[in-house]
């Protein structure tokens, strides 16, 4: 009797031998789009979240953070000003260079 390979048996016996909440065995064997899905599902959730008990939703729309009342109305918080790629250096690293450096105390 062959036993059929279902996803959550591969990732018990994928578990075995590694800590709890360790995702690095995980990460290999999950489709590209996994994170980018539960991202997406956990938002959704907790924008109904928010509809259900009558409170504010704060989301990006055309540049501008906004704030969308319970009854319809926007409210603009802030614009964003995006920085095109153009303007970035391109620096040409080595290994130890120091990128940044925190102030002594």
């Amino acid at each position: 009797m062959s036993r059929r390979k279902t996803r959550s048996g591969f990732y018990q016996t994928l578990k075995q031998g590694w800590k709890v909440g360790e995702l690095s065995a995980y990460e290999e064997h999950l489709p590209a789009d996994f994170f980018e899905t539960v991202g997406r599902r956990a938002a959704i959730n907790a924008i109904n979240e928010n509809r259900a008990m009558n409170l504010p939703v704060t989301l990006m729309r055309n540049g501008k953070v906004m704030r969308e009342m319970p009854d319809g109305k926007q409210e603009v918080i802030s614009e964003i000003h995006l920085i095109s790629s153009e303007q970035y250096q391109v620096r040409n690293l080595v290994k130890g260079a120091v990128i940044h450096v925190g102030k002594k105390r």
